[in-house]
């Protein structure tokens, strides 16, 4: 196509030089490493704090209805008894004690009183934790076996194995690859979607779209601006990943990030369900291009198109809604209409594709109706913004579209 390199330069060239897209894009890693650093040093402050408390322990008192607390973890607190309440909550008042527990004589109705000095938000909490461990600890040693606490507790953990056709399969490290054609998918809109709507407009509104179309063709100029912004898409999602994949790397420790290289090793590639995550992605890449380029050069300024974005941005996000139905295998006619409506289309496959829900059949037909969708969305906004370019003043219409297309052929 003539023209098609100088308008993905150019449209690169000229994104790359507004600080807006650098300061838009920016944003975003720099905001959550503020949060991390807010997080890291408040947990270190905490931390402090905790060693603090333990070197410095306070001073207790508890009356004991229950029967229940041991004098020998009593003893290890260094606390005392008292058989008075009132007397308890009165010491405490009076800051001859730092805290005092009372144990009603049935706990499991009743909850435990404690009463203790103010020693603000984030550390008064050490005194009903610890009210609730003596009670623990005391129950432990009279039953005389931790693990029967733990079984009534719920503090007991399962070991579950998944087979399929005879082999045993992880349904989550399953899921990662093709989830991921999700993620990117939902990327795009929110990266890329307010810049694919103005991509055209832009030139309108300065209305040096004819002077373009004198070097440059309709479709050269439509598909050198969505093959841009692919690119720019690369860049912003590169732009966020890689402080992220540092901050993994050189301060997964001091970041108390989780080790996640053991969860790596497992992840599955299937064949199938990567592919058609892809093809998904693509096709409903295009879809969403065409549609949003479309809206853009029908309408005369940014701000009306900006009002069919939302109309557009709502349906595409619908599956969300239904996102149970969607993950479960049960078949469902709203599951099945949502997977061949060609706007929802896109999300509720990808997910019930993460998900391992989608029959073949369902995916076949799904991806068809997508990707004949975006090329007829993508050949209709070369078309509209061949008539709809030199619109300034009012929204072109489809029948204002295809009457100039008549027009054309019979001449």
């Amino acid at each position: 196509m003539h023209n098609f390199n100088t308008v993905v330069r150019f449209e690169l060239v000229r994104t790359f030089k507004k600080l807006s897209f650098w300061l838009s894009i920016l944003a975003i890693p720099v905001i959550t490493g503020i949060v991390v650093g807010i997080v890291f040093f408040a947990n270190q402050t905490s931390s402090d704090q905790k060693e603090e408390f333990t070197k410095q322990p306070f001073s207790l008192v508890v009356n004991d209805q229950s029967s229940i607390i041991s004098n020998e973890a009593l003893k290890q607190l260094e606390a005392s008894r008292i058989t008075d309440k009132e007397a308890g909550i009165q010491q405490v008042k009076e800051g001859k004690v730092d805290a005092f527990f009372y144990y009603p004589s049935d706990v499991t109705k009743n909850p435990i009183e404690v009463y203790n000095k103010n020693d603000g938000i984030m550390n008064n909490s050490k005194y009903t934790s610890l009210s609730e461990s003596l009670l623990k600890m005391s129950a432990t040693a009279k039953v005389g076996s931790s693990q029967l606490i733990n079984i009534i507790t719920d503090q007991v953990k399962s070991q579950q194995v998944n087979y399929e056709k005879g082999e045993v399969i992880n349904p989550l490290s399953r899921m990662v690859a093709p989830a991921i054609f999700l993620i990117i998918f939902y990327a795009i809109i929110v990266l890329l979607g307010n810049q694919m709507l103005t991509s055209t407009t832009e030139e309108k509104e300065n209305r040096v779209t004819e002077m373009l179309l004198t070097s440059v063709s309709s479709r050269s100029l439509i598909v050198g601006k969505i093959v841009a912004l692919i690119v720019l898409g690369f860049v912003q999602i590169l732009v966020i990943l890689i402080p992220g994949i540092l901050a993994y790397t050189l301060g997964r420790d001091a970041l108390n990030i989780p080790d996640l290289s053991g969860f790596i090793s497992t992840i599955q590639f299937e064949l199938w369900p990567t592919l058609l995550g892809a093809a998904l992605l693509v096709s409903g890449f295009l879809l969403f291009t065409g549609l949003l380029v479309a809206i853009g050069a029908a309408m005369p300024t940014a701000k009306e198109a900006n009002s069919f974005f939302g109309l557009i941005i709502t349906l595409m996000i619908v599956p969300f809604w239904f996102f149970p139905l969607l993950m479960s295998s049960t078949p469902s006619a709203v599951v099945t209409g949502l997977s061949y409506f060609p706007l929802t289309a896109p999300f509720a496959l990808l997910i019930r594709n993460a998900f391992n829900t989608l029959p073949l059949h369902e995916a076949l037909i799904g991806l068809v109706i997508v990707f004949i969708s975006g090329i007829i969305a993508i050949s209709l906004a070369i078309r509209i913004f061949r008539y709809g370019t030199l619109e300034y003043s009012k929204r072109l219409s489809l029948s204002t579209i295809f009457k100039r297309k008549e027009k054309t052929a019979s001449r």
